[in-house]
């Protein structure tokens, strides 16, 4: 049995715990909302002091060098050059995909490729806005050669492919580069959602996207209520203003420190970090909880989100609630809006971080075997 005093990231796990408040519950729910660090919560707590010593708009003038340094850690972390594209700060990364679409040059695009797993969410916003899609359908992990040949046929090609590169209900790391050339080489722009990917994996792959688009609260531990939308190339400058001036400053600028952070804690290690995490958990919870729950993940997906479908009719989002205030322990309950075309049952989503232990898993296979 493993040591339930392990650190399932040991490089990491003790720097991450120092720089943040402890935590007074089993928090494996990092793909839903990360626990920011001491220098996220002073950040946030200098700006909003500033606005009320200073005034809200002199203190937005004050923090925008330190804005500036944060988009340079976008670019950075996505592989593009000092200076490369447009970088925004917006509300969230349903307010990302919103606002290009909204500022798409010339008029709304008709119709957007995407694969059958794409976040219902983000199908929500196409619909709203009157857009069509078209499924690239194939495997649950993409297939490049699948994605080819859909947009080989001219009668459905489409404006534009919307990639969610790491999914909300699966922890399936998708090849994204690959399909992206792909996407490219049929001389299409390619949208990608990389709300989980920020802060998880390596974002570089991403690199030949025309637009990326993330969020401050997930992987990273920013604040909540604040986005990122990163468009290059020609699309950049014909997309027009792209960051709402009238917004949570203070929020801003904590996700300028937990990116900041994130880069000095150095990206690579932080991925191996996550990787190791995600192993260890499956592991533990496939053995734990074999003939009740299954892992869907393969055991060595390199990504920290555990997906965990049960065996028998379930109420996944009353268990979810009952672990809260009964275990102490924070999971996801994920229905099948978060993939409608591609889910048939809700699951339960693990996703601890660097600070996640041995004891934090087996106390959740525990209250899950206690229940089943």
């Amino acid at each position: 049995m493993t040591d339930p005093t392990t650190d399932l990231a040991p490089d990491l796990a003790a720097s991450w715990r120092r720089t943040r408040p402890p935590r007074s519950v089993r928090h494996l729910d990092s793909a839903a909302a990360g626990r920011s660090s001491w220098a996220v919560l002073d950040a946030v707590t200098t700006h909003l002091r500033a606005e009320a010593t200073r005034g809200g708009y002199v203190a937005a003038l004050e923090a925008e060098p330190v804005l500036d340094r944060a988009r340079e850690d976008v670019r950075a972390l996505l592989g593009w050059q000092p200076g490369e594209g447009v970088v925004a700060f917006v509300h969230s990364a349903e307010d990302a995909l919103r606002q290009l679409l909204l500022r798409w040059p010339g008029d709304l695009p008709v119709a957007v490729a995407h694969p059958r797993g794409e976040y219902g969410p983000n199908l929500g916003v196409l619909r709203s806005l009157g857009i069509g899609t078209l499924v690239v359908d194939g495997p649950h992990r993409w297939d490049p050669d699948a994605f080819a040949q859909a947009l080989a046929r001219p009668a459905e090609r489409p404006d534009l492919v919307h990639l969610t590169w790491l999914g909300s209900h699966s922890g399936t790391v998708q090849p994204l580069a690959d399909v992206v050339a792909v996407c490219r080489a049929a001389g299409l722009p390619v949208v990608v959602d990389a709300a989980q990917a920020f802060g998880h994996l390596d974002t570089t792959a991403a690199r030949d996207a025309d637009v990326v688009y993330g969020t401050s609260r997930k992987w990273l531990a920013g604040p909540r209520g604040v986005g990122l939308l990163a468009v290059r190339g020609p699309l950049a400058q014909r997309c027009g203003p792209l960051e709402q001036a009238e917004a949570t400053i203070a929020g801003r600028v904590g996700f300028a420190a937990a990116l900041a952070a994130h880069v000095d804690l150095g990206p690579a290690a932080v991925h191996a970090g996550l990787a190791a995490v995600g192993a260890a958990t499956r592991c533990l919870l496939a053995d734990g909880l074999a003939g009740s729950w299954e892992v869907c993940e393969p055991l060595d997906e390199p990504s920290a989100t555990v997906t965990l479908r049960p065996l028998q009719a379930l109420d996944v989002a009353g268990l979810r609630a009952d672990l809260i205030t009964t275990d102490g322990i924070v999971t996801t309950a994920a229905g099948v809006e978060r993939a409608p075309l591609e889910m048939t049952t809700p699951v339960l989503r693990v996703s601890g971080h660097l600070d996640t232990t041995a004891a934090d898993v087996e106390a959740l296979v525990t209250a899950l075997l206690g229940r089943s």
